[in-house]
């Protein structure tokens, strides 16, 4: 049996970073959107063999071992299930390989969400493997564990507020139907361990970066990113192209999660078309594609 997934990027259309917590993470208010633009995923099984998790990928620079968050969350599905009493417990846990194959568009290092989305793939392609073992919250539970972003892109739902430190999910309806997003990732990679660990240097979590937010009505009027003038002042080129978007009609524009690709949200596909071919020009640009939003 063969099982494959779609693994969505996701933009952040609001973050907010708020108190560091004992464990080193930080609680966050932020507005996760799905977009079309995704990495494929196919997992296969196979019985009576030694246990183990087997990862290929068709990006090379991406780790196939136990730090894959594939991996991680595959290897946390089989320890929750194994040993289960109930009578739907699989029984030949101690004879199977997982085989899972990532075919990536999504680029690494970018804010886009492309390991938790694949995490989060694995873990329901898993659960239906298993005829539906794990009800919603208990898959959740072990998403949280997998990474903070995970438990979103568990949810059948494309564009959230999440909370916490991204596991307390609220569904949320943006109407982008009419819109679509120019993603554009730079050829820098941004740590997100390091981003933070910036931000706890430069910022030290007080006054009104902590703030408690609310959404208002107009997302698009108030599209906001509490690494974006972190992030700008480490990196002009990265500046530039926010500006680039801006000077070419996008109705908003900014870095998603602690970057570094950058969104542009259009009204006219015209537009989007013209400012990808413009950032096209620059020798500095790693990624650049359109793309829809899921409504």
């Amino acid at each position: 049996m063969i099982i494959q997934k779609k693994a969505y990027a996701k933009i952040n259309l609001y973050l907010k970073i708020l108190n560091k917590l004992p464990n080193g993470y930080h609680n966050i208010f932020t507005v996760m959107q799905k977009i079309s633009l995704c990495d494929h995923i196919k997992i296969s099984i196979d019985n009576n063999t030694a246990q183990n998790i087997n990862i290929t990928c068709t990006d090379k620079n991406i780790p196939a071992d136990k730090t894959n968050t594939a991996y991680k969350a595959a290897e946390l599905f089989l320890a929750h299930i194994v040993g289960r009493d109930d009578p739907g417990a699989p029984r030949i846990l101690n004879n199977i390989a997982i085989n899972i194959e990532i075919t990536k568009n999504i680029p690494a290092q970018s804010g886009l969400g492309g390991g938790s989305s694949n995490a989060g793939s694995v873990l329901l392609a898993l659960n239906e493997y298993f005829n539906f073992i794990l009800p919603e919250d208990v898959l959740l539970g072990i998403a949280a564990k997998v990474g903070a972003d995970v438990p979103f892109f568990v949810k059948n739902i494309n564009c959230a507020i999440c909370e916490g430190i991204g596991e307390i999910i609220t569904p949320e309806y943006t109407d982008l139907s009419k819109f679509c997003c120019l993603i554009i990732k730079p050829v820098y990679n941004i740590s997100t361990k390091k981003a933070f660990e910036d931000w706890d240097e430069y910022y030290n979590c007080s006054g009104a970066h902590c703030a408690s937010v609310k959404i208002t009505q107009n997302l698009l009027e108030n599209i906001h990113n509490d690494f974006a003038e972190l992030i700008f002042s480490q990196n002009k080129n990265i500046k530039e192209i926010k500006d680039l978007l801006i000077n070419n009609n996008a109705a908003a524009a900014n870095l998603t999660g602690s970057g570094s690709a950058l969104f542009g949200i259009f009204d006219n596909l015209n537009n989007a078309e013209k400012c990808r071919d413009a950032v096209n020009y620059r020798t500095d640009i790693e990624f650049c594609g359109i793309f829809d939003f899921l409504c």
